[in-house]
């Protein structure tokens, strides 16, 4: 049994962390591990609290990174003390800053990473962003000449580093969308080891979690966006709980994530030249990566 500090103390501490990457798989991850008995995890994913910026905005600073840390442990007040606790957020790989709060955190934290091949996790990663109304391209190709600054956020090996810097090896776990589709309770079972909880199979590990859908009317979802945005950006949080009060807030994330989103009758398919782009764009990611994990990752390189 885990003996530990309730979340209102100052020595409360997480277990694990999430940090990626994002259209991952760290849904489905987070979905299943909240079925563990002896695990913990919030229901509001992406608490985001050890980045100083957004990667949606860049240059804007994030309105809860400045929040106590009672704010952030708050989340686990629901949580059995003899669980295992933890919260993932995809941004914090890509952060330049976050690997060095989360180790000033808690140095002894476990960091989970769930990596995927980069064209399909970039098209998953646009095809989201559309449907949420935070891009508003006529294409991939459009989004990836326009935000070359995100594409680029998306060099693994790169920000991984970081946390290999910090954290022993054996803090830092690493596993890949392609066994979430080929042997998900090889996955799963892994993960929990790496916990260090019992093994454990939940119902619905070859369900699909997060499923990208599209936007009905995409310019409605891009206005919502744009306004929610624009508060972010002008540090007008403030205004929140008045907009949560008045239904404001409430009615736009409705539209924005149900009313004017539908699933997608086509499957979207990227084409074989941008494929090909960004297979060549990633190739040394690809090699490091494989370097670091000692995976073969041949099927990413198209071989």
């Amino acid at each position: 049994m885990i003996e530990r500090p309730p979340y209102n103390h100052s020595d409360f501490r997480l277990d694990f962390i999430g940090i990626g990457a994002a259209k991952a798989g760290t849904t489905w991850l987070a979905d299943n591990l909240r079925k563990h008995p002896e695990i913990f995890i919030p229901e509001q994913k992406e608490l985001v609290y050890f980045n100083k910026y957004l990667r949606l905005l860049p240059g804007t600073e994030n309105p809860d990174h400045g929040n106590s840390l009672s704010w952030y442990h708050a989340f686990f007040e629901p949580a059995k003390s003899e669980r295992l606790m933890g919260e993932i957020s995809v941004e914090y790989l890509i952060d330049k800053q976050a690997a060095q709060k989360i180790f000033q955190y808690q140095p002894n934290v476990k960091i989970i990473l769930m990596l995927r091949k980069h064209p399909d996790q970039l098209f998953s990663l646009y095809q989201y962003m559309s449907a949420r109304g935070v891009f508003n391209y006529g294409s991939f190709e459009e989004a990836i000449k326009d935000r070359r600054d995100l594409f680029e956020n998306y060099f693994f090996a790169k920000h991984l580093q970081r946390y290999l810097d910090l954290f022993k090896s054996e803090q830092v776990g690493i596993f890949f969308f392609d066994d979430i589709l080929s042997q998900p309770e090889k996955l799963y079972s892994d993960v929990c080891a790496f916990l260090g909880v019992d093994h454990f199979v939940p119902d619905g590990l070859r369900t699909k979690s997060n499923v990208t859908k599209e936007a009905r009317l995409p310019f409605l979802n891009h206005v919502i966006q744009k306004g929610r945005h624009f508060i972010t950006e002008n540090k007008l949080e403030f205004l929140l709980p008045l907009l949560t009060y008045t239904g404001i807030l409430p009615l736009g994330k409705y539209i924005r994530d149900k009313a004017n989103v539908r699933p997608s009758y086509t499957k979207p398919k990227m084409s074989p030249e941008t494929r090909e782009y960004l297979r060549d764009f990633y190739a040394d990611d690809v090699r490091v990566i494989e370097k670091i994990t000692g995976r073969d990752l041949s099927s990413w390189k198209g071989e």
